[in-house]
């Protein structure tokens, strides 16, 4: 009998199934499996295969099926996969031979069998159904879920930090150092005064002159430098999902 015709009990198509007899059960008793599927009324019976894998795919909760019961087969084929072997047909009884003369009973060269040639005929590949684009579908969402959860903890561990944030802090931190600089200038003219007898108001304006050169020729070769770089720059961050 062909397996979409199979008849089974309830224990032999949960194995088919790839789940547990309390799964069968429960698809009883929710209208999962239904009457048509049996072989006797009251669902009781037999499972017919054809049937009730159909009813299955068709009335199982969808999420169910993309969640716990992602592994539960739903095709013919995964079913005639399962069947047990049929038992091998047992050895022929012996011929006892007549008995030869010596020179005729030891042949002088035994023959060989030669084993069989394997199969090199490829097994057709199994076609891409909808159930199997959203199991993947579920796998790339779970994926990404887990991928942003672990970005969320990196962040409040302070492994991460916004881009905004960085570039306000590195920010802040260089007009800090120039006013440093600039706070500094009137010590440096005072020192520079001191040494070669030279006013020291002669010296501070000579000392903000070329500082307020320096800082323009720096803020316009970092303006030059930022407007090469491109405006989208991915960083490649390892987290532990």
């Amino acid at each position: 009998m062909e397996a979409a015709h199979q008849e089974m009990s309830q224990a032999d198509f949960a194995r088919a199934m790839g789940v547990s007899r309390a799964a069968v059960s429960q698809w009883k008793s929710k209208d999962i499996l239904r009457d048509d599927a049996f072989t006797k009324p009251g669902k009781s019976g037999k499972i017919i295969y054809a049937v009730a894998i159909e009813q299955v795919r068709r009335n199982r909760d969808i999420g169910q099926s993309l969640g716990n019961g992602i592994a539960t087969r739903t095709t013919v084929d995964d079913a005639a996969q399962v069947q047990p072997a049929a038992a091998p047909d047992p050895d022929p009884a012996p011929v006892q031979q007549p008995s030869l003369p010596m020179a005729e009973a030891a042949p002088a060269e035994q023959a060989v069998p030669e084993a069989p040639a394997a199969s090199s005929t490829p097994a057709a590949p199994k076609p891409d159904t909808v159930e199997d684009q959203l199991k993947r579908a579920k796998l790339e969402e779970q994926l990404r879920r887990n991928r942003i959860q672990a970005a969320d903890e990196a962040l409040r561990q302070g492994m991460l930090m916004s881009a905004d944030d960085a570039r306000e802090q590195m920010t802040r931190i260089a007009g800090m150092m120039l006013q440093i600089f600039e706070g500094a200038l009137p010590d440096f003219a005072a020192a520079m005064a001191a040494q070669f007898n030279v006013p020291q108001r002669d010296v501070l304006h000579l000392l903000r002159a070329e500082f307020k050169k320096v800082r323009k020729t720096a803020a316009m070769k970092e303006r030059a430098r930022a407007d090469e770089v491109e405006k989208d720059v991915a960083t490649s961050v390892e987290l532990d999902a």
